[in-house]
């Protein structure tokens, strides 16, 4: 029941960007380089969706920790998770803005961008049309940090140390206005672990709420459980 509610999750933010994206091709006149970005997104999603499925399944289910990971630049990560938040934001009339140093980091690929498009899909939950979503990486010492902050309606200070439970909702009656099932945070969290990370929140009711976590920096030798860059 986990994984089914985990996966379905997983499923609506990757969704509404292929459909956005199909949407324009059938709908618009396009470009050849534009179309073919288009549909070369598409084509990267569902695969993508194809390696989550089983990736889910080995972390929900068969609770598997020895994940490989590979090293490879953060901007090029990031300006997938900003390719597929994008439609889904415009479509609230929510703006990302992005400040991300370029850093050689290690990550699983998969499991990254499913929690950094939880992260922005909880910050466009709790935003206003006309709100900024902040997505920003820097070098922290001798980690990377990605950062995750909006201007939404904040999170009470006693729910703090709870929402990366699972099923666990802040606010009910919003939340399943929007479909939510309460998996989101608990599954980044466990992402954020994998990576030898916790989730950090910080928030202020009618301010925002401010989320982080700090990934390990490729330091040029090999390791276990590290794969080169993909």
């Amino acid at each position: 029941d986990d994984f089914v509610g985990a996966f379905t999750h997983e499923l609506k933010t990757p969704m509404t960007s292929i459909i956005g994206y199909a949407d324009m091709l059938r709908s618009h006149e396009m470009d050849p380089e534009d179309a073919f970005m288009a549909a070369n997104f598409i084509y990267s999603e569902g695969k993508r969706l194809e390696a989550m499925s089983l990736k889910l399944m080995d972390l929900v289910v068969l609770d598997k920790n020895d994940f490989t990971l590979v090293r490879g630049y953060s901007r090029r990560i990031m300006g997938h998770v900003v390719a597929v938040v994008t439609p889904m934001l415009e479509k609230n009339g929510l703006t990302l803005s992005t400040g991300i140093e370029q850093q050689l980091i290690l990550y699983e690929k998969d499991l990254l961008l499913t929690m950094l498009t939880n992260l922005i899909d909880n910050a466009r939950k709790a935003s206003e049309p006309g709100k900024i979503i902040f997505l920003s990486g820097k070098k922290q010492q001798n980690r990377y940090r990605i950062t995750v902050r909006d201007q939404g309606i904040g999170i009470p200070e006693e729910d703090l140390k709870r929402i990366t439970e699972a099923f666990f909702m802040v606010d009910k009656s919003r939340a399943r206005a929007q479909h939510g099932a309460g998996l989101g945070l608990a599954i980044s969290n466990r992402i954020a672990q994998l990576h030898g990370s916790e989730l950090h929140f910080e928030s202020k009711l009618g301010v925002g709420t401010t989320v982080w976590l700090d990934l390990p920096l490729y330091d040029g030798t090999r390791r276990k459980k590290e794969a080169p860059e993909a």
